[in-house]
């Protein structure tokens, strides 16, 4: 099943860090064409020589949507993959090899997939509830490939001026589309099914000794739409996804004891997980730096 791959990239500091080095020599492993488009550095490290089949350095527009579209007229007719995966650098991973999961039986007949399914709305749609599949990671197959729909998605995508603006029309309205044309959507992680998070999933991130960052948490995560990637990561991870987002670390909206966080990652690296946490520590610490 011929598979293209392609990445997203901005780094602050025009680098590709380690972890993304990481990402692609694992998508190399899975790609039958693996494509990165980059909007801050100029070229590949020497490190990946002969991993990655083209290289796009593009100005820092548009966020990953136009960067993928770059990728996407890169590859010619799309149709000639049975399936085209759409990634950025926002995740720490695959912390597993992707194999298995290319092949789960729970995205097995969908059109468009990814690791997760999330019913969270963005600003302009207030408190609706959104299903749409997170865009870190999409995959769209051969039937959608050779579609209108997905043809006139692309040639659609423009700059637009804001993060939010970018969710709604793209990440949300790729979903809504393709959906409304007959496709079949399907995630490894679905939050509509899931639910909100139990007292049991919440308490081992309060502490007296941070009344607020702990009331914060407590808060937030009792709230319904929320993104399970940065709230739900334990949930993703035994739900199969094999990353841990950036954001989570970075951001950290919703409060977690990010001690925690590292302390349960090691306990798992510990249990045979195949990822060295090192790439976190590091990739963090230099983002700390500036």
């Amino acid at each position: 099943m011929p598979r293209a791959i392609i990445l997203a990239h901005h780094d602050r500091d025009s680098l590709i860090d380690p972890h993304v080095v990481h990402a692609l020599h694992r998508y190399r492993q899975v790609a039958d064409r693996l494509v990165v488009v980059s909007t801050s550095a100029e070229a590949l490290p020497a490190v990946l020589a002969g991993c990655v089949d083209t290289f796009i350095s593009r100005p820092n527009v548009g966020y990953d949507f136009c960067s993928w579209q770059a990728g996407l007229a890169a590859l010619g007719d799309p149709a000639a993959f049975a399936e085209v995966i759409l990634v950025n650098d926002s995740m720490y991973g695959p912390l597993t090899f992707l194999s298995p999961v290319l092949t789960d039986p729970r995205v097995a007949a969908a059109d468009l997939w990814g690791m997760v399914l999330s019913d969270q709305a963005t600003r302009r749609r207030g408190k609706r509830v959104s299903p749409h599949l997170q865009s870190w990671f999409l995959a769209a197959r051969r039937p959608l490939l050779n579609s209108a729909v997905w043809r006139r998605f692309w040639e659609r995508v423009e700059p637009l001026p804001s993060k939010d603006a970018i969710i709604d029309r793209y990440e949300i309205g790729l979903t809504e589309q393709v959906a409304a044309a007959g496709f079949q959507i399907a995630g490894l992680y679905n939050a509509a099914q899931a639910g909100p998070l139990l007292l049991r999933e919440i308490w081992p991130h309060l502490s007296l000794a941070e009344p607020a960052r702990s009331w914060r948490h407590f808060r937030k995560a009792r709230r319904t739409p929320h993104n399970p990637s940065e709230l739900a990561w334990r949930r993703l991870l035994e739900a199969g996804v094999p990353y841990v987002k950036v954001g989570l670390f970075r951001v950290n909206h919703y409060g977690l004891d990010l001690a925690r966080v590292l302390a349960d990652l090691r306990r798992d690296w510990a249990a045979g997980l195949d990822y060295d946490l090192a790439l976190i520590e590091n990739h963090l610490a230099r983002l700390r730096e500036g």
